[in-house]
């Protein structure tokens, strides 16, 4: 299993042989923000965490999902190489010189463990002569039935997102997301980058790009 620190948005190994699935448990968007089209514009794409590498390809991954849907995703380690050392001051200035208009920020939230568990019953082999006829079960129907139970352990992870508008500065959007079960990074961050950016063109905050 991956270090819960090294991973990116996370990537928990679980014990269960359930797939990778994300939904957002709830979103906002700021009514009093002017209309905001990010559409051929700089959006930096943002996931907050420490070890580089994980970083680097979970930005890379978001910048590509608001690329394919109409925005100039960037992502954030070709602006600032290292996650520490920046203050906002220097980041803020940054993303002014390079006309960045809007900021996707991804940071895992949490991660829960849920455990349950449902009974099984054996039964036997109807054609043996033990079930040939209506007594010869009789006695032993009465005892209690052989049971077995399955225990299953699933693993729920939230991440929080938030899009901001640099020209208004403002937090244009946010929602909170749950994936179930992720196997690897890799696939956490695509399918959550997915999502999000979905979630941004429903925002009417870009379009896709034309065909």
């Amino acid at each position: 299993m991956f270090p819960l620190r090294n991973l990116a948005l996370m990537a928990i190994v679980a014990a269960s042989t359930a797939c990778t699935s994300s939904s957002f448990k709830s979103t906002w968007s700021n009514t009093q923000a002017k209309p905001v089209d990010l559409t051929g514009k700089k959006v930096l794409a943002v996931v907050q965490v420490k070890e580089d590498g994980r970083r680097r390809a979970s930005e890379d991954a978001l910048a590509r999902e608001l690329t394919s849907r109409g925005a100039q995703g960037i992502p954030s380690y070709t602006l600032f190489p290292s996650s520490i050392g920046v203050d906002t001051a220097a980041a803020r200035k940054i993303a002014q010189s390079q006309q960045v208009a809007g900021i996707v920020i991804m940071r895992l939230t949490g991660k829960e463990h849920e455990v349950s568990s449902s009974p099984t019953y054996s039964g036997g082999y109807y054609g043996s002569p033990y079930y040939g006829s209506a007594w010869g079960a009789w006695g032993s129907g009465w005892g209690s039935p052989y049971m077995t139970e399955t225990v299953r352990t699933d693993t729920k992870v939230l991440v929080e997102t938030r899009v901001y508008s640099l020209e208004q500065n403002l937090l244009l959007w946010a929602g909170t997301s749950e994936t179930w079960n992720p196997s690897t990074s890799d696939d956490v961050i695509r399918e959550l980058s997915a999502a999000v950016s979905k979630e941004m063109q429903r925002a009417n905050l870009i379009a896709p790009k034309a065909k």
